[in-house]
């Protein structure tokens, strides 16, 4: 390694253009840890919008022993409902009846390592780490997080610290040549989620990136960020981990393309991207988006990159191993980051071989409808092939007398186009006319609405609740 890449790897965070080393990051660690030591919390609810201080309150709980619970939002009844199970919070969100840890200290502006104010009323009985590699030591720490919320309820998951690192060290072992290629960690999805604490902080502490503390809503940023010199860096390299709503809206207005050579990788996990934007996105960047599959359950699965004309299969991360339920074509998983052995997913494949398989949507989206068996990842994707549609959802509404289908479609341009021209109703004949190409009149969705924009929260996902809203 040269001298300057290694410089460049003491970096840790790049926070309004300042550049933040390891030494820093792990004073301000150490400091918190001495706080935390003080508190007698077990369980303790870390939320915080910078990625710097939210990791700086990660591993001083996680060093410290605390089970760190990570809500997926700060609304106040996310909070509420998770509240109960702990003792206090760390960061920058309040709770009543629950102690803060520290709040003016983790609140605090951020300052140089040099300037760091030293807490003479609590005995330092612990020492600054010395590289990276002591932020990922053996620890007796669990994290709880939650899904995504779905149905409208946060299931929690709980994690064992060594299940993460373990998977970290997966994803360096699998990705290893553009993670030596890069400089930078720029992403688009919150921290708070599994797949954001994995690829935004713990993959880039971990193999020597420097995170840009920024979560990025627009390209436009990401790309006025690429074009500036950061430091004595020039222009620096880059991973994006992104999700399908964000490199959907990307593909249709590229802001990147003239980046395209910084960029070592795309990422894009928390749901199905189109075979289409990858092919889109192929073209534009040179590269298609890596795509992880995987859920809060079941850590990373497998991954894959669409670079040729039709798609490719999925491959399994390093030491998973699966198998096939025969009766119903589910995937059956063996897996280091998963308690259970055996571990039934929701999810239907057809294998291909020991490390590759081959999608064929989800089990529990088959519903009885009219007497009739239908999925419903099957009509979304004939109703995707329309060219009106950008983005679709077919859910289910409990009606009256009996539950009815109901579609939410995002439209391109020139449905936007026609649904002002003509009629809505014109508008449900012409998708109920396309969707009889394969499912019997019976079988259509009854209810139909056409947003400008698919609510998608902010991990990229569709929130089956806010969708219902539309139907009120």
């Amino acid at each position: 390694m040269t001298e300057l890449s290694q410089r460049q790897r003491d970096i840790c965070f790049h926070i309004n253009k300042q550049a933040y080393s390891f030494e820093q990051f792990s004073a301000d660690i150490h400091d918190t840890r001495q706080v935390v030591r003080q508190m007698d919390a077990d369980c303790v609810l870390l939320f915080h919008q910078s990625s710097y201080q939210f990791s700086v309150g990660f591993f001083a709980l996680a060093l410290e022993g605390r089970h760190i619970v990570m809500p997926p939002n700060a609304q106040s009844q996310t909070l509420m409902h998770i509240a109960p199970q702990c003792q206090a919070t760390l960061g920058d969100i309040k709770v009543d009846g629950l102690d803060a840890i520290n709040v003016a200290l983790i609140d605090a502006p951020l300052i140089n390592t040099n300037s760091i104010a030293k807490h003479d009323v609590i005995a330092v009985q612990s020492q600054p780490l010395q590289d990276r590699s002591a932020l990922f030591t053996p620890l007796d720490c669990q994290i709880t997080f939650f899904t995504s919320g779905s149905t409208g309820q946060h299931k929690p998951i709980v994690k064992q610290f060594s299940q993460l690192n373990c998977e970290v060290d997966a994803l360096i072992n699998t990705f290893a040549v553009r993670l030596d290629a890069s400089q930078l960690l720029l992403s688009t999805v919150s921290h708070q989620h599994i797949y954001g604490l994995l690829f935004k902080l713990l993959l880039p502490l971990k193999s020597g990136l420097a995170i840009v503390n920024d979560t990025f809503e627009y390209p436009e940023h990401i790309s006025q960020l690429l074009v500036e010199e950061l430091g004595d860096n020039g222009r620096p390299t880059a991973l994006l981990i992104s999700s399908p709503a964000h490199l959907k809206r990307l593909s249709l207005d590229n802001v990147l393309i003239a980046n395209k050579a910084q960029l070592q990788g795309v990422f894009s996990s928390g749901g199905p991207l189109p075979f289409t934007v990858a092919q889109e996105l192929f073209t534009q960047l040179s590269q298609a988006p890596i795509e992880v599959f995987g859920s809060t359950e079941t850590g990373g699965i497998a991954w894959r990159q669409c670079q040729d004309s039709t798609p490719s299969a999925w491959r399994v991360f390093p030491d998973i191993s699966y198998r096939i339920m025969p009766e119903t074509a589910q995937l059956v998983l063996t897996s280091p980051y998963i308690h259970d052995a055996n571990y039934v997913t929701e999810d239907r494949v057809q294998r291909i071989d020991e490390q590759h398989f081959e999608m064929l949507g989800r089990a529990d989206r088959t519903v009885k409808h009219e007497e009739k068996r239908i999925n419903l990842d099957h009509m979304e994707r004939c109703l995707q092939q329309h060219v009106l549609v950008n983005e679709v959802r077919v859910i289910v509404l409990d009606g009256a007398k009996k539950q009815v289908l109901a579609t939410v479609i995002e439209l391109t341009e020139e449905g936007q186009a026609l649904l002002n021209e003509q009629s809505k109703k014109s508008l449900n004949d012409g998708f109920k006319k396309h969707l009889l190409g394969e499912f019997e009149r019976i079988c259509l969705p009854k209810k139909w609405r056409y947003p400008a924009q698919m609510p998608f929260n902010s991990q990229g996902k569709l929130v089956i609740k806010e969708l219902e809203k539309l139907f009120d």
